[in-house]
């Protein structure tokens, strides 16, 4: 099997996010995790689907997919298991009237001045105790988030209601004294001298519904998404309407539990209320992580390439950072086998597939994760059509896996014939 080293998007960045950091409506929250939406774009032009058809998203994240294809005109769905990032895309799609948004700012500003008891005060490491040296937020700035939480459930609007619960969510994370780094969530170097409070909070919300009106007002959404919370394998098995385009980006295989970097927004927003939700959360999600106990996979029927790589895994057991890695990596598959069987029934003839994956390591081994999936596509019955390398991603030496510095991204093109 051929890797497309001179894929005509090699190293221009569709990957990664950085350029949403400046997109109108994109621009509201940076998710790192995704990608850019010219990877969409580039997508649609090379499928040749229509303004008619539908385009899919099954991991969709912040919405870079259902977002960008409104944005042009497309009809388009997306799948998202976490109710954060579901949340978050949807707002991003919403449209509202200038005078309704201009007569609530100020309601929402009063309410974030007048601030509430938050109830998150004392629970875990959300805020100041005396059982922990570290906090994610200081009192002032969960009392004052509160506070406007408590002012958006009284707009009438739904439109409007979400648009200003992200508002505030975002503020909350931009007066935070941890930020995302990787996998996990790392306190700033100066988290204690920053002294986050309700007019830092207030600040920031102020810039940040700014910059919100001023996207709705230039760029409004004329071609509103489907987006559907909860676990692309149970939705995608319902009903749903035929695709000729998917673009997507499943977890990748790096033990990453993404629903724990998002823990803050998960409890801000009252998607989760314990620790046994946002565990219920993580049993819902592909397996690509070790943080749960979710069931042990039964295939190994993936092509020889994986038996390869299962087989060094297994002889290098020692190598590893956790035992239930070897498991993780069959569950792995397994999931995104399962996933290509069921875009596969939803396929429109001559629709497109177009997956977003890194390569991962485990005992000082590249996994070819891109090659492993290209090669088990025609389990599910689609035609391999090309995999074009994206980029090189720098990682971190580990122990674990000391000769490896870099891993491929690429994307994987299938096309279904019939």
């Amino acid at each position: 099997m051929q890797l497309n080293e001179n894929f005509f998007l090699v190293n221009l960045g569709v990957s990664n996010a950085v350029d949403t950091l400046e997109l109108p409506r994109h621009r509201w929250y940076y998710y790192k995790e995704g990608f850019s939406p010219s990877l969409i774009e580039k997508a649609i032009e090379f499928s040749g689907v229509k303004k008619s058809d539908i385009i899919l998203d099954p991991f969709n994240g912040s919405g870079t997919t259902t977002l960008t294809s409104s944005l042009k005109g497309y009809k388009s769905i997306g799948i998202e298991v976490n109710p954060f990032t579901s949340f978050l895309s949807k707002a991003k799609m919403r449209n509202t009237k200038i005078k309704n948004f201009i007569n609530n700012e100020q309601y929402i500003l009063d309410g974030v001045s007048k601030g509430a008891i938050s109830p998150l005060k004392g629970y875990s490491t959300f805020s100041r105790n005396d059982s922990i040296n570290k906090w994610l937020f200081n009192d002032e700035v969960l009392d004052a988030f509160t506070g406007g939480w408590l002012a958006s459930k009284e707009i009438k609007s739904y439109n409007l209601k979400q648009i200003m619960q992200l508002a505030l969510i975002i503020s909350a994370m931009q007066n935070c004294n941890a930020t995302r780094d990787g996998k996990c969530l790392r306190y700033r170097d100066s988290w204690q001298k920053n002294k986050y409070n309700k007019n830092s909070f207030l600040s920031s919300l102020q810039t940040n519904l700014s910059m919100i009106i001023e996207d709705i007002e230039q760029y409004p959404v004329s071609e509103r998404p489907n987006i559907l919370t909860g676990d692309a394998r149970t939705i995608l098995s319902r009903k749903i309407e035929p695709f000729k385009l998917c673009v997507t980006s499943p977890p990748y295989l790096n033990t990453f539990d993404y629903t724990d970097i998002y823990r803050p927004e998960l409890f801000l927003g009252q998607f989760v209320k314990n620790n046994e939700d946002l565990y219920n959360l993580r049993l819902n999600t592909i397996r690509s992580h070790i943080q749960a106990k979710w069931d042990k996979p039964f295939n190994s029927d993936f092509g020889e390439l994986y038996k390869k790589s299962i087989e060094h895994i297994l002889q290098h057991k020692n190598e590893l950072m956790h035992e239930r890695i070897p498991s993780m990596v069959q569950a792995y598959f397994e999931d995104m086998l399962n996933i290509l069987k069921l875009l596969r029934k939803k396929a429109e003839k001559n629709a497109q597939l177009w997956i977003v994956v890194s390569n991962s390591a485990y005992a000082d081994r590249q996994i070819q994760v891109d090659l492993i999936i290209a090669e088990m596509a025609s389990l599910a019955d689609w035609k391999l059509k090309e995999v074009g390398i994206l980029r090189d991603i720098r990682r971190r030496k580990t122990k674990h896996s000391p000769n490896i510095s870099t891993l491929r991204e690429s994307v994987i093109i299938l096309k279904a014939d019939r």
